[in-house]
């Protein structure tokens, strides 16, 4: 396997954009690089595989939970969208198979764990969600998220309702619903999921642990 500097650093590396050769932070709190888990993985496990799997940047295990964090500062289309949900799981099988142990000597071997002790956060580019707008899997998800608001005020009048959903979602910044239709995967691969703007991740994630 890669010696352990190869696959341990910064959180800011895990979060380059090749492509445009910048960082969308520049934290150097130390994690997981687990695309160079998966490169390993595949050279040493599954050499033939073709399409290779996908992978998330980085792992983080914490005291109390782990978390699993893709970085997106590009454009999000809906094609891009489905294969950050191919990364999730792809990711979650390479994991499963490898039994990583976290920091209480736990094995991650199942779904069970994760959706006890696992935390996905997605960080994307704000401006261009803006610029580009939703997904078609974002526009999906906000649509499922209104609705479990609205069964939770099953008593209330649909008039009524609107109305405060309105008022509400207008108050609210888009950030306050999670994003590209990943609410889906909260209580059922992870025990709780974030879409974060990268000010939102400095804020949430890295100014508690650094």
């Amino acid at each position: 396997m890669h010696k352990i500097d190869e696959v341990q650093g910064s959180l800011e590396k895990a979060s380059e954009d090749k492509d445009n050769k910048v960082y969308m932070v520049h934290s150097q709190l130390q994690v997981c690089w687990f695309d160079k888990v998966k490169e390993w993985y595949v050279s040493e496990k599954i050499p033939l595989a073709n399409p290779t799997p996908k992978s998330n940047d980085a792992l983080y295990f914490d005291k109390d939970e782990c978390f699993f964090i893709e970085f997106k500062n590009g454009r999000i289309t809906n094609e891009v969208n489905y294969e950050v949900n191919k990364k999730i799981y792809d990711s979650l099988f390479i994991l499963f198979d490898l039994q990583y142990v976290d920091c209480k000597g736990n094995v991650v071997n199942s779904i069970s764990y994760t959706r006890k002790n696992m935390i996905y956060i997605l960080v994307y580019n704000k401006e261009n969600y803006r610029k580009f707008g939703q997904t078609r899997q974002t526009k999906d998800g906000i649509d499922r998220q209104k609705a479990r608001l609205q069964d939770s005020n099953g008593g209330i009048s649909q008039s009524y309702y609107r109305d405060q959903l309105y008022k509400t979602t207008r108050r609210l910044a888009k950030e306050e619903f999670i994003l590209f239709g990943l609410d889906q995967f909260k209580n059922y691969l992870f025990k709780n999921v974030y879409t974060f703007t990268e000010e939102e991740f400095q804020q949430n994630f890295i100014n508690a642990r650094e």
